[in-house]
C-alpha cells in the first residue's frame, strides 16, 4: 500500500516448487488482502480527510517544487511524494524506485554524496548539497538536497545507519529570480527546513506574523489563534533559572542562539501549564522588513532527566549557586579568553569565620539560612544590578569563590579591581543578617589573588585561595574588624610557584641550614637549644620558614626536610657526646610528617645511626595538631614517649585549647607563646593567664618555656609567674653551628 509493507501472507504448500496456477492463486490472495485492506482504509471515517490533507501537501510540494524522500537502510525500500517524478522527468510512470533517482546524478556528485553520508554519520547527522541533475526528458536542472540521517549505537559502541530521509528542490527557476523574489523563495525555505518543529515568524515590535500547524499540537493554540498576537502570550521563564524568557527580549534572545545554539525555555500551553521547551531564534530579512523566525521543539523526557542530572551536578543543592565542579569546567571554556601571556584575572575567596561556632551556637538549620541568604545577596549584587561582571560559585561549607571576568594587564590594575569588588561587597552583601528580630554581623576573611593566564585552572585557584594569608599585609575593611581582607599579587604568585618548583632541590643542594637559639634555666645554665631551619636559595637570597614551610607542607616535600634536620640535630648531639658536652636538642615536627607510615622508623634509624640518647632529643608539636589531628597522630606520640623521646607543646595558649590532651597524652613540656610574653609586663590579666598555665604544668609535672623574652622586665616577670626555662633575643639570638659550638664548649668546658 502506497510503496510500504503493511502485512504479510503466509501460503503453505507441500512441494518448494509451484505450478504456474499455484502461483496465480498465491498472487490472487495477496491481492485480495490488499483490496480489503483498501477497503478498510476507505471505510475509515478520517480517510477523505487524509486524503484532503495529502492532496494539500502534494499541492503545496508541487508550488514550491519541493519533493518529500526517505530510504529504509533495513529493507532497502525506497519512498518519495509525486514531485520527485517530477523532478526527475518521469511524470508518467507508475513509480520510481532509488536506481531512477542514481541515474540522473552524476559519478562525481554520487562519490561527493558518500563522502557526506559518512561525515554527517559521525557529525551533525544532516547535511545540504547543490548540484545539477539531467532528468529523464534532458533538461538540466539545478538541484537542492537536504539529507537527514537516522542513526542507532550498537552494543559495541559502533554507530550504524538505519535510515535516510530529506527533501529534494528544484532551484532551477530561483537561480533566474530578482533578488526580492530570492529573498521571499529564501524565507518560505527556512520555514519549510523546520517543518519538523512549531516555527513562527515574529516583526521586531514581537509580533506574531505566520505560525505553522505544529504549533497546535506543541502548545494548544491554533495557528489563526496566535498570528496577530504578542510572542509574550507563550512566553514565562527560563528553565532551571527563573530569569525572564528570551522572548521578551528577542535581541537578546537570537544572540544568546548564537553562542549557545538551542536555549531552554518553559513556555505556556492554551490550557495554562509550563512545557520545557528547545527554543531557537534566529534573524532574517524580508525585502525591508526584519523578522524573527522561533521555532520551538518540544524537551525529550530524556533531555529533561539528563537537564536534572546535570543541576544536580553542577550546583550546590542548599543555595542552588555553581559548584567547584561548575567552576573547574567554567574555568577550562574560559582559559582561552586569557591567552594573553602577561593577562591577570582575578578571583576572590569569601569565607564566614567560625561557621562551626555558629552551627554551635544557633543550630544547623539557621546557618543553612544564614548561606542562602548570603547567595541570594550575591546573586542580586552581581547578576541582577549588573554594575559589576563577576560570577559567582560556592567553594565548600562557609566558603564562596568570585571571579572578575576582566583581563587585566597589571598587578595595579588587578588589586585595584579587587578592592573595587571587596569595598562593594562590604556595602551590599557583608551587611548584617536579620535574625531572631536582631541585627546579627557575619564575620567574614577575605582573600583575593590576581592569577596570570599560565596557571588559569581549579588546581591552582584552589592552591592559592587556600593560602594563608600574612595578617601584617591584611587589612580591615570597617571599624568593627569584623571583616578581615588580604590579596596576593601576581609577584607574590610567581615567586610562591617559584619556591615550590625550587624546594625540590634544596637538600639535594645544600642550600638549607640549620641555626641554634639557647634554651636557659632560671639560674642562666644552657639547658637546651630549638634547632631552627633556615633556607639560603641562591637567587632570593635568604627565604624565611614562615614562607617556605607552609609550602613544603603543601607538596609533601616536608618530610625530607624533617628527615634532613632530625640528622643535621643527631649529628650535632653525636659531637657533643664524644667530647663529654650535655646538652639537649629540639626539633619542630610537622603534624603531616608525623602522621606517615615511616616516620617513626625513619626518624628512630637517624637516631640510632649516630648513637644519640633518645631523651637528649625533644620533638616540638603544635596544640593545634594534637587537639584537631587524626587519632594516629597521638598513636605516633605515644609511640614516640615509650621510646624516650621528650615531647613539648609550641605556641601553646594561642589555640583552641582542649585540656583533656594533657591528661591524655605523654607530654613532658608547655612552651608559652610569645604573645603572651611580650604582653607580661604592666598587663596584669596576661600576668595571670602566664602564671595559671605554670601551676597548671606544676600539678602535671611539666616543664614550662617562655618563648620570644625580649626585656629584663619580661624575663623577671616569666620568672615570677613560674617559667623554668626562657628563650629569645634578649638571652640569645639564633647563631649558626659554629657559634653555638664555641658558646657551649666554653659554658660547659671554661679555661
Amino acid at each position: 500500500m502506497q510503496n510500504e509493507v503493511v502485512g504479510v501472507v503466509f501460503t503453505f504448500v507441500l512441494h518448494s516448487n509451484l505450478t504456474a496456477q499455484q502461483h496465480a492463486y498465491v498472487d490472487i490472495l495477496r491481492q485480495r488482502v490488499e483490496i480489503n485492506y483498501l477497503y478498510e482504509l476507505a471505510r475509515h471515517p478520517y480517510s477523505d480527510k487524509l486524503s484532503e490533507q495529502l492532496s494539500l501537501l502534494e499541492e503545496v510540494s508541487a508550488i514550491s517544487k519541493v519533493g518529500a524522500w526517505q530510504i529504509d537502510r533495513f529493507s532497502g525500500a525506497f519512498s518519495s511524494t509525486e514531485i520527485i517524478k517530477s523532478l526527475l522527468g518521469l511524470v508518467y510512470s507508475k513509480s520510481i524506485n532509488l536506481q531512477d533517482v542514481l541515474d540522473v546524478i552524476s559519478n562525481h556528485d554520487l562519490d561527493d554524496l558518500k563522502l557526506k553520508v559518512l561525515r554527517a554519520i559521525r557529525g551533525k547527522r544532516q547535511f545540504e548539497k547543490y548540484f545539477d541533475i539531467t532528468d529523464k526528458q534532458g533538461r538540466r536542472k539545478n538541484i537542492k538536497l537536504i539529507v537527514f540521517l537516522q542513526v542507532e549505537r550498537q552494543v559495541n559502541s559502533a554507530l550504524k545507519l538505519t535510515r535516510l530521509y530529506g527533501v529534494v528542490q528544484d532551484e532551477t527557476e530561483t537561480q533566474r529570480l530578482s533578488d526580492s523574489q530570492h529573498s521571499y523563495t529564501d524565507y518560505l525555505t527556512n520555514l519549510l527546513n523546520s517543518i519538523d518543529s512549531a516555527v513562527l515568524s515574529v516583526d521586531k515590535n514581537g509580533t506574531i506574523l505566520t505560525a505553522n500547524e505544529n504549533v497546535t499540537s506543541l502548545l494548544g493554540f491554533e495557528p489563526e489563534e496566535l498570528i496577530g498576537q504578542d510572542i509574550k502570550l507563550i512566553a514565562t521563564k527560563i528553565q532551571n533559572v527563573g530569569a525572564t524568557s528570551y522572548l521578551f527580549n528577542l535581541d537578546s534572545g537570537v544572540k544568546q542562539c548564537i553562542k549557545v545554539g538551542m536555549i531552554s525555555e518553559c513556555l505556556r500551553h492554551k490550557n495554562g501549564k509550563r512545557i520545557a521547551c528547545d527554543v531557537n531564534l534566529k534573524s532574517c530579512s524580508v525585502g525591508p522588513q526584519d523578522l524573527v523566525v522561533v521555532s520551538i521543539r518540544k524537551v525529550s523526557h530524556l533531555l529533561t532527566e539528563v537537564e536534572r542530572f546535570k543541576q544536580l551536578a553542577f550546583f550546590e543543592p542548599l543555595t542552588g549557586l555553581p559548584n567547584l565542579h561548575y567552576l573547574e569546567r567554567y574555568l577550562s571554556e574560559s582559559s582561552a579568553n586569557y591567552s594573553a601571556e602577561k593577562a591577570l584575572s582575578v578571583f576572590i575567596k569569601v569565607s564566614i569565620v567560625n561557621i562551626k561556632e555558629y552551627e554551635d551556637a544557633f543550630g544547623e538549620p539557621t546557618v543553612d539560612y544564614i548561606l542562602r541568604i548570603m547567595a541570594s545577596r550575591f546573586v542580586r549584587a552581581f547578576d541582577v544590578t549588573k554594575q559589576l561582571n563577576v560570577s559567582v560559585f560556592k567553594y565548600d561549607r562557609k566558603d564562596f569563590v568570585l571571579h572578575l571576568c576582566t583581563c587585566l594587564k597589571d598587578d595595579n590594575d588587578a588589586k585595584s579591581a579587587a578592592e573595587k569588588c571587596v569595598n562593594f561587597l562590604r556595602e551590599n552583601v557583608l551587611v548584617p543578617i536579620t535574625l531572631h528580630n536582631s541585627a546579627l554581623a557575619i564575620e567574614t576573611q577575605t582573600v583575593s589573588c590576581a592569577i596570570p593566564s599560565k596557571y588559569f585552572s581549579l588546581k591552582k585557584v584552589k592552591e592559592f585561595l587556600s593560602r594563608k594569608p600574612d595578617k601584617k599585609r591584611s587589612t580591615y575593611l570597617d571599624e568593627e574588624k569584623e571583616h578581615l581582607y588580604s590579596h596576593f599579587s601576581a609577584s607574590d604568585i610567581d615567586r610562591y610557584n617559584y619556591i615550590q618548583q625550587s624546594l625540590g632541590r634544596a637538600t639535594a643542594n645544600n642550600e638549607l641550614f640549620i641555626e641554634l637559639q639557647p634554651q636557659y634555666n632560671g639560674a642562666g645554665s644552657l639547658v637546651s637549644s630549638e634547632v631552627l631551619l633556615r633556607w639560603n636559595h641562591p637567587h632570593l637570597g635568604i627565604v624565611t620558614p614562615l614562607e617556605f614551610i607552609p609550602i613544603a607542607e603543601q607538596n609533601e616535600s616536608i618530610a625530607d626536610i624533617g628527615l634532613w634536620v632530625c640528622n643535621e640535630a643527631c649529628k650535632l648531639l653525636s659531637e657533643c657526646q664524644t667530647k663529654n658536652i650535655n646538652t639537649k636538642l629540639s626539633i619542630n615536627i610537622s603534624a603531616k610528617h608525623l602522621a606517615r607510615a615511616d616516620f617513626v622508623s625513619k626518624f628512630v634509624a637517624i637516631v640510632n645511626r649516630w648513637r644519640v640518647e633518645h631523651k637528649c632529643l625533644t620533638l616540638e608539636l603544635t596544640e593545634a595538631a594534637l587537639i584537631k589531628g587524626v587519632s594516629i597522630i597521638q598513636r605516633r606520640v605515644r609511640d614516640l614517649a615509650q621510646q624516650g623521646f621528650c615531647l613539648s607543646i609550641d605556641d601553646f595558649g594561642i589555640g583552641d585549647s582542649n585540656l583533656n590532651y594533657l591528661q591524655d597524652l605523654p607530654i613532658n613540656e608547655l612552651k608559652v607563646d610569645k604573645v603572651f610574653i611580650e604582653a607580661i609586663e604592666g598587663r596584669k590579666e596576661k600576668k595571670v593567664m602566664v602564671t595559671n598555665i605554670c601551676n597548671m604544668a606544676k600539678a602535671l609535672e611539666l616543664d614550662t618555656v617562655a618563648e620570644g623574652v625580649e626585656t629584663t622586665g619580661q624575663l623577671n616577670e616569666a620568672k615570677a609567674c613560674g617559667c623554668s626555662a626562657f628563650q629569645g633575643y634578649y638571652l640569645d639570638k639564633p647563631m649558626s653551628v659554629d657559634e653555638w659550638r664555641g658558646k657551649i664548649c666554653e659554658l660547659q668546658h671554661p679555661l
